[in-house]
């Protein structure tokens, strides 16, 4: 026993930094443990989890324009505090390989810059600045990019193998977001062509083996889903769905469409910054750090993925969280002046693309004060409730419906927050659009109205502040009777 007490203390003595990143990780992600239902976008992964784990079938009969694996996590998670566990050990775990990237880059040389990389990793990964304690798809497709940089740092340039293995990790990435395709360009780009001395050679290995096994394994997992979903017989609508409407979702926040349009919104005039930034590093490499080329071509192409539909969600920023922290270390020991410039252009890019963008943070330390008093019986669970947009309104109405709902009865939320579906635990009736977004954007009206008149949901729900919908108050005012009116929802029940 004794024996084992040594062997444990000498172990974590030797990963003690990493043993305390990963209790600072679970300590500050524990209150998302006990968030009510709230957010957005969590509240329809877990309503696309629950189809799929019913059976119905993704993109065809339910809908939303990620790829499905976000979807299948929330499908495996029973409640939605299982699926902010799942994200939790998935963030554990990305730690562990940061710090692991971390210590590649400054270990031997710096050891206190690796702790400072790590420390501001987790703290933009985990605080609820950038939306860490949420779910969402940057968190979860990050973390096998940076282990397929791992797996590169010191490959060879003709180890295909390990390029094949980065390139299915990127590629299962892909398959959480679209957006990590740009962080796995300029992992590809950097260790492939940057590396090799001179331009011709990085021409060359641009037709390399390691380079065509990088390629195809990380298209290979999405074009398997394809495979899927063809042979299940919804192969088109999954098509539609994963390039067609992701392509116009890259311009819908400028275009109020989905229509693919580059130049307004704007995706010439930032893909034109990055090549020529990429262009100047790559003539630049050879004089500067080539850990700072590396951490500065990768913050490069995650900020322009970050950007790709130029929506102010902080949470895209996620994207950059790995390479951001890499880089930042290199402002206290940039020991040339071409450093210096390169810092200088991330610095006004950032301030150009925060006056176009206008990223905004979201409240930090009240989220832990709120917490601590809740946990410790100073907030009652419904005063609880009144510190999360819409939750005390949403878990009335889920109340009401649930004490007068039998098993077979549907409802119908018209609204942009999809809380009530889970809360109830149904699904929509309105035919494969969750929110009123979705139908607005895409121009679904009557493919809705046709779901619901063929559905006959006992209920409908009209939240506050949605979209006119001219033919659900025409089918409300002949097939339905207000029921209830609770914190402006209107609740109507059918006659």
């Amino acid at each position: 026993m004794i024996k084992w007490l040594k062997s444990l203390h000498l172990w974590c003595n030797r990963y003690e930094w990493v043993i305390f990143l990963i209790i600072l990780v679970l300590v500050l992600r524990i209150p998302s443990f006990v968030m009510p239902h709230y957010y957005g976008d969590e509240e329809i992964y877990f309503v696309m989890g629950r189809a799929w784990s019913s059976g119905v079938p993704l993109y065809q009969a339910m809908f939303d324009h990620k790829p499905p694996l976000i979807y299948l996590m929330a499908g495996i998670a029973p409640t939605m505090w299982a699926f902010k566990g799942i994200l939790a050990l998935v963030m554990v775990i990305h730690t562990v390989l940061f710090w692991k990237l971390a210590q590649l880059f400054w270990m031997k040389t710096r050891p206190t810059l690796a702790y400072l990389s790590s420390i501001v990793f987790v703290l933009v990964t985990t605080l609820p600045t950038f939306e860490g304690l949420t779910v969402n798809a940057e968190l979860l497709m990050m973390m096998p990019v940076t282990a397929g940089v791992l797996i590169l740092w010191n490959a060879k340039q003709n180890e295909w193998k390990k390029f094949a293995i980065a390139g299915i990790l990127g590629g299962i990435g892909w398959l959480f977001k679209i957006p990590v395709v740009t962080d796995m360009a300029a992992i590809g780009l950097f260790f492939l062509v940057f590396k090799r001395s001179n331009l011709i050679d990085g021409i060359k290995a641009i037709f390399s083996w390691s380079m065509f096994a990088y390629v195809v394994a990380f298209v290979t997992p999405l074009a398997l889903t394809f495979v899927y979903y063809y042979l299940k017989g919804t192969g088109p609508d999954y098509l539609a769905t994963v390039l067609t409407v992701n392509l116009g979702y890259v311009s819908s926040w400028s275009t109020n469409t989905y229509t693919f349009n580059p130049f307004k919104s704007g995706l010439v005039v930032r893909g034109s910054v990055l090549v020529i930034f990429t262009i100047l590093l790559y003539i630049a490499r050879k004089k500067l750090d080539k850990s700072f080329v590396f951490a500065s071509l990768w913050v490069a192409f995650s900020l322009f993925g970050a950007l790709l539909s130029a929506r102010p969600y902080s949470h895209y920023l996620q994207e950059l969280a790995a390479p951001f922290s890499l880089l930042i270390p290199f402002v206290f020991v940039a020991e040339n002046v071409l450093s210096w410039i390169f810092i200088a252009i991330f610095i006004v890019i950032g301030i150009l693309v925060q006056k176009q963008i206008n990223f905004g943070g979201y409240p930090t330390i009240k989220v832990y004060q709120t917490y601590w008093k809740y946990s410790i019986g100073k907030l009652t669970w419904s005063e609880y409730l009144t510190h999360f947009d819409n939750a005390t309104r949403n878990y009335n109405v889920a109340k009401y419906l649930n004490e007068r709902l039998m098993q077979e009865d549907k409802i119908y939320v018209w609204g942009t927050d999809p809380t009530i579906y889970n809360l109830t635990n149904r699904l929509p009736t309105g035919g494969k659009y969750i929110v009123s977004f979705h139908v607005r954007d895409l121009r679904k009206y009557d493919y809705t109205i046709e779901n619901i008149n063929f559905n006959k949901p006992k209920y409908i729900l009209i939240l506050p502040e949605i979209t006119d919908f001219d033919e659900l108050k025409s089918l409300i005012d002949q097939k339905y009777i207000l029921a209830k009116v609770i914190e402006d929802v209107e609740i109507y029940i059918r006659l």
